[in-house]
């Protein structure tokens, strides 16, 4: 795990809030929006999402004077422990980060937790109206997801999915996701509330950039570390680029999320290349 670490520095922010409190200052100051993300999945006691909600409750008062949004992942704050304990702790959060002018996002985990997280999402933004959620290209069912949040004016964050699922519920080519994610896209520029596009695929933006209209309509959403010269580009091209910042000491899952593959390897190392020579 050790031996990771000063890779995994590049991608996150910190080991605890009050060591990654500079560089998301910092980004702020440069004008990037940021999403924080504090880092654990999978609570497995009462205490751990209790930690976790205080937490955040700390991120959204520090930063009280700003406008931030927070990336949660709901089995952190106890989904599949008990989901009424992770309901509660949510509507804490909600409440205190509307009263502060946050927004929140609930982060997609794996199809286990797809519909409980979607549902969650719409029942706390019904109550609070700051809350979104993300959604997985990948999936199947994402069609009819999509459509219901659409529905209900629930702020979406597409991605491409990061978590390994069986072809009977997910796309498994890498070109197929791509036309999908494209395509929920353009539902998205026509229909959606405040939609939001998390990838560094560079083709993909410049799809959407150049063949949709109003694309300056979507929140462009960059993990901290990668493709620095990308974001800057599209920031200084005047479209909304927001950072999402990770920190913590749960890093390990996160990181082994962006290096699952050898093929993703390949991608960080070819990209922190291009920002050397750019």
């Amino acid at each position: 795990m050790n031996l990771l670490y000063p890779l995994a520095k590049r991608f996150i922010a910190g080991h605890d809030f009050e060591s990654a409190k500079p560089q998301i200052n910092k980004l702020m100051e440069e004008g990037y929006e940021v999403s924080i993300d504090y880092l654990g999945e999978l609570s497995r006691t009462e205490e751990d999402c209790e930690k976790a909600k205080d937490q955040y409750i700390q991120i959204i008062k520090h930063f009280r004077h700003k406008k931030i949004d927070i990336s949660i992942k709901p089995s952190q704050l106890g989904l599949l422990l008990a989901p009424v304990i992770c309901n509660k702790h949510l509507n804490q959060i909600a409440i205190c980060a509307k009263v502060c002018g946050h927004t929140i996002r609930l982060d997609m985990e794996d199809s286990r937790v797809t519909e409980l997280t979607r549902n969650i999402a719409i029942s706390l933004n019904k109550r609070h109206g700051n809350v979104g959620v993300a959604l997985q290209a990948n999936l199947h069912r994402t069609p009819q997801d999509l459509k219901i949040l659409i529905d209900k004016k629930i702020s979406v964050r597409l991605v491409k999915g990061a978590y390994p699922e069986t072809s009977k519920i997910a796309l498994q080519n890498k070109r197929d996701i791509e036309e999908v994610f494209f395509q929920y896209a353009a539902d998205l520029i026509k229909k959606g509330h405040r939609p939001a596009i998390g990838t560094h695929d560079e083709q993909i933006i410049e799809d959407i950039v150049e063949m949709l209209p109003e694309p300056n309509r979507f929140d462009y959403e960059f993990l901290y570390g990668i493709r620095r010269d990308l974001q800057r580009g599209m920031k200084e091209d005047n479209y909304n680029v927001r950072i999402y910042v990770p920190f913590g000491e749960d890093w390990l899952p996160y990181i082994l999320r962006r290096l699952k593959e050898w093929k993703n390897l390949k991608f960080i190392i070819r990209n922190v290349v291009k920002e050397w020579w750019r």
